[in-house]
């Protein structure tokens, strides 16, 4: 499993892409919520909703457990304290990731800042 990150969404919803959307159908992808969350709050109306909803469809998604609230402030702490300032909302995708012992994939180059401070994540590597 990978757990995908919004920035890998948002390319997929551009569809600039058509490597992306190959990868994205066979490869066995995850979410977790903070992933529909970013991606649904630039709806533009219930058409352009249905089309985003439409992007997630086909991910499994994976629960953020509770137990890992404190982790997530940790791992803000950490990045912090390396002058590493990136959304709460990666954050809490490396958690997870970190937690599940999976890789994330992300299109944001600030994960791999975060990987420096945070050595436990991984990070998924699109092929060429």
């Amino acid at each position: 499993m990978i757990l995908v990150d919004t920035s890998v969404v948002i390319d997929a919803i551009r569809g600039k892409d058509a490597k992306l959307e190959g990868l994205l159908a066979a490869l066995p992808v995850a979410i977790c919520g903070v992933v529909p969350a970013e991606v649904l709050c630039g709806a533009q109306d219930a058409a352009h909703r249905a089309k985003l909803v439409n992007h997630l469809i086909g991910s499994q998604p994976v629960i953020f457990p509770d137990a890992l609230w404190d982790s997530v402030g940790d791992n803000l702490a950490t990045l912090r304290k390396n002058g590493v300032t990136v959304p709460m909302s990666d954050v809490i995708n490396a958690t997870l990731g970190i937690h599940l012992d999976i890789e994330v994939w992300a299109r944001d180059s600030h994960y791999v800042d975060m990987q420096k401070a945070l050595p436990a994540l991984k990070l998924f590597h699109e092929p060429p």
